[in-house]
């Protein structure tokens, strides 16, 4: 196969010219197909555009763009370039110090990558004096202009080597500023052709995505793996499925999707929050696969989402698990395309404290614990489970996830260090945590956000499962964290969760309700917890929480500001 993402894009033309490539299914539930040729000619005149703003092969360029229209022709326009994409984040919450954050980050990773080019929406014009400060000679262009879409726009086919840097990635983030992944056209490829062998993925298979392009699994699982494998892709923008995610399940019927993939927070919202009406007429039975992927998958969540629209088609073995990072371009591993997910039902005591998955027989007793699998390697993967001095472990003994993988990052850029740490002989080292059941991955959390107390280790998303059953919080807004308490002689945890804008409880009764709850389902007391305002607790642009950076915020007392009052909501 072609080892660069722009040979394979042209062969698809030259392919298929006029077979379906993608479509964006708006709010209204109108959309309409572009044909391979049509979408390439109008990325070609976006080609031209950045191309007559100094983008040229080789060259770094930074997209701050909205998962849209608009976003995908610009991104096609610089791989057509041979430029080298890296997707940030826009502000999308109004959260007090988003703009702020925004213009610090991309400072510094302008300082970084020294981009040629950096696209920026109309709503960010007015911090263009204030960017360009910092801007490094980069060319900011804000808006998309008059972009032609001229079919006699002519440009030279650019085709890298497998050698050559194809994309960019921010990672990590979880600390304050992210690093940047560096993803060789040859890692991307391997990642690809490993993910349609163990998807089973075909011509006559539709992707539905609304996840974001600036996350891998949007720009990576969804956007490069469609358009590079001739798969036709939906895409539905992040804010309105977030909005409506009825949306989600109208847009899968009826464009006819057979594949689609969200975190597990997307099947926790949508389970909760969509009403019959919403999706009257709608049927799922043609979906073979919704990928659960990006964070850990709760089995509570997995079931409720099966159990709430089993009626409308959807198929306990069509609910599909996987593992992925930034570092390894793509997911590493799938659980059975034919077939069902597996759990396992695990003592609490030994997994906590002993960190050894022991199976359990009885699945109600209180005393276990269900960890979903997230499946097997792809081909050309192999999994090792290192203990902290990076010894092999045995199946059911849990430590840091490691891949001898074609697809790795060739490094952190200007990150010598912390490529050092990750790159660990031929292995990479994820900084996730779990355990290999055979050829089957189970993972149980991050190894830096490890909580300790009294000798119970928690992950926390452990604590995940028990914040989406008390009224009032936000669904998958929390972080929480360990801080050590020298007279106690170990850990306290710290709980800080977004409040929905309509609740109209008072603050007492939500942090007694997550107290109790986790003392009943964990068996550990929270030390304490501090509720704050809507947008606050935003995640990082790979999709992972940021458990550390709010608990360095809460160590040097700067969470006080956020703090939710409910006179602002009340009524």
């Amino acid at each position: 196969m072609d080892k660069s993402l722009q040979a394979r894009i042209h062969a698809e033309l030259e392919k298929e010219p006029e077979g379906r490539a993608i479509t964006f299914y708006e709010d209204d539930g109108s959309y309409s197909w572009y044909t391979r040729e049509q979408f390439l000619t109008r990325a070609t005149g976006y080609a031209a555009w950045l191309a007559d703003n100094g983008l040229g092969q080789g060259d770094v360029c930074i997209l701050v763009l909205p998962s849209d229209k608009v976003s995908t022709l610009v991104l096609v326009g610089a791989l057509l370039l041979g430029a080298v994409p890296l997707l940030v984040a826009p502000p999308v919450l109004q959260a007090k110090g988003a703009f702020s954050s925004l213009t610090q980050i991309l400072h510094r990773i302008i300082g970084k990558t020294k981009p040629r080019v950096v696209v920026c929406p109309d709503s960010l014009t007015h911090l263009q004096e204030e960017l360009e400060k910092g801007g490094r000679g980069a060319r900011f262009l804000f808006g998309t202009g008059d972009v032609s879409s001229d079919a006699s726009v002519a440009l030279p086919t650019i085709v890298p080597c497998g050698t050559d840097v194809a994309a960019m990635q921010l990672t990590s983030g979880t600390t304050g500023f992210p690093r940047v992944c560096v993803w060789r056209q040859e890692n991307v490829t391997a990642a690809l052709d490993g993910m349609v062998t163990a998807m089973k993925l075909s011509r006559e298979d539709v992707c539905l995505n609304w996840t974001p392009l600036y996350h891998d699994m949007g720009l990576v699982n969804n956007f490069f793996l469609c358009f590079t494998s001739g798969v036709p892709l939906v895409m539905m923008r992040p804010t309105d499925f977030v909005r409506t995610p009825a949306l989600w399940l109208r847009g899968l019927f009826e464009t006819g999707a057979t594949v689609t993939w969200s975190p597990n927070f997307g099947f926790a919202i949508t389970a909760q929050r969509v009403r019959d009406s919403e999706i009257e007429g709608v049927r799922l039975d043609g979906v073979r696969a919704f990928w659960n992927a990006a964070e850990r998958i709760h089995y509570e969540t997995v079931r409720a989402f099966h159990e709430r629209f089993a009626p409308v088609g959807v198929r306990l073995d069509a609910l599909k698990t996987n593992y992925g990072c930034a570092e390894n371009v793509g997911g590493a591993t799938f659980s059975d395309p034919d077939g069902m997910f597996i759990v396992e039902h695990l003592d609490r005591t030994f997994l906590q404290e002993e960190g050894i998955a022991q199976p359990v027989g009885d699945v109600g007793d209180d005393h276990s614990v269900p960890v979903v699998g997230v499946g097997r390697p792809h081909p050309g993967i192999r999994i090792e489970i290192l203990s902290r001095t990076g010894r092999a472990l045995p199946d059911g003994h849990i430590g840091e996830i490691a891949l001898d993988t074609p697809s790795r990052l060739d490094g952190y850029l200007g990150d010598a260090r912390a490529t050092r740490r990750a790159i660990y002989g031929d292995l990479l080292r994820t900084g996730d945590m779990g355990y290999m059941r055979g050829e089957q991955l189970f993972w149980t959390g991050r190894v830096r956000d490890r909580i300790t107390v009294r000798g119970v280790k928690l992950d926390p998303s452990d604590l995940e499962p028990v914040l989406l059953n008390v009224p009032g919080l936000r669904h998958g807004s929390f972080a929480a964290f360990g801080v050590d308490d020298e007279e106690q002689g170990t850990q306290r945890i710290v709980v800080v969760a977004e409040v929905r804008d309509t609740t109209s409880r008072p603050p007492k009764e939500i942090s007694g309700d997550i107290r109790s709850q986790v003392l009943k389902r964990l068996g550990v007391n929270i030390s304490e917890v501090i509720l704050v305002r809507k947008g606050t607790l935003t995640k990082t642009s790979s999709g992972k929480r940021r458990h550390r950076y709010f608990h360095h915020l809460y160590l040097e007392g700067e969470l006080d500001d956020y703090e939710w009052q409910p006179q602002e909501t009340a009524g």
